[in-house]
């Protein structure tokens, strides 16, 4: 082995470890989730069981709703769209052969997840837009904000609040007409929560609103739909984003696998609307041409 051959391999090594380890920082050791099991869930039976009344009637009780009950109060900036226009997405009953392969579903992950996907889920659970923090005195107001643009990182670092202003603008409206929307879904199905039906989930606190859909996979799939009309180049990356926020909430066994499935179509459904809004196109022009300067290709 001649000694510039030598260098290559020695080139080739460390570059394969530096590889491996900025992986693991970006990653955390999580695994790649499979997309295919919302499709081979969807060919269960969705019908309840006979016999299996007093399951089938439980829903999520109006009583044990929290806070988020606040944000049905807030009025939108863009959205206008009846509920009753969105699609009629059914909900598997408690009792069906759908819902019980789902809560199994989530039980083999409970099982199989690591402690860095635990931890990682954790994070991104905690990553979301609170439409109520609005003033910019609260201490809490730049996180809130920045976390606009977690979904988007991919897309480098140009890709930040400081630099987008008219994107940091439209963002935190078209996420808050979002967030407003998500309530009337929730209290529309009242889905009980996946470890009310099977206790062998646990969680560590339960949640005080209803299951369908997830509002991390409508919200985050929202933000993805806005950006892949400003980046259609990266629309994978930008979608697989979408997706990691909504399987999370499956690794930690707070929604089933058809709540993920339900904020992704929804939220195809509410971006499509905000296109026939006018404001909004005049909105959205000025953040295309805040992205024609400051973009990195």
């Amino acid at each position: 082995m001649n000694g510039k051959n030598h260098r290559y391999i020695i080139f080739a090594i460390i570059w394969a470890i530096t590889l491996g380890v900025w992986a693991g920082e970006m990653f955390g050791q999580v695994r790649q989730s499979s997309k295919d099991h919302y499709a081979k869930l969807l060919l269960l039976e969705a019908k309840p069981e006979p016999g299996y009344e007093k399951l089938d009637s439980m829903t999520f009780p109006l009583s044990d709703w929290g806070p988020l009950m606040s944000w049905k109060l807030l009025r939108t900036y863009y959205a206008t769209k009846p509920f009753e226009k969105f699609p009629s997405l059914g909900v598997p009953a408690n009792s069906s052969k759908r819902t019980r392969a789902e809560l199994d579903y989530l039980q083999d992950l409970q099982r199989t997840r690591t402690r860095e996907e635990l931890a990682w889920s954790l994070k991104l659970a905690s990553i979301y837009y609170n439409p109520m923090i609005v003033n910019p005195a609260d201490k809490q107001y730049v996180a809130n904000r920045e976390n606009l643009f977690y979904l988007g990182r991919s897309l480098g670092g140009w890709f930040r609040r400081e630099e987008l202003p008219l994107t940091e603008d439209l963002l935190s409206k078209v996420v808050h007409d979002a967030t407003v929307y998500i309530v009337d879904f929730k209290l529309k199905y009242a889905r009980p929560r996946p470890y009310v039906l099977e206790p062998a989930l646990k969680v560590d606190q339960p949640l005080p609103h209803g299951a369908f859909p997830s509002g991390h996979s409508f919200t985050s799939y929202v933000n993805a739909e806005i950006l892949i009309r400003l980046a259609p180049d990266r629309k994978d990356d930008l979608l697989n984003a979408a997706h990691e926020f909504a399987w999370s909430r499956e690794l930690l066994g707070v929604h089933y696998p058809s709540d993920s499935e339900a904020g992704r179509v929804l939220a195809h459904d509410f971006v499509k609307s905000l296109f026939e809004n006018e404001q909004f196109m005049k909105d959205f022009q000025t953040v295309k041409n805040e992205w024609a300067e400051k973009r990195i290709k």
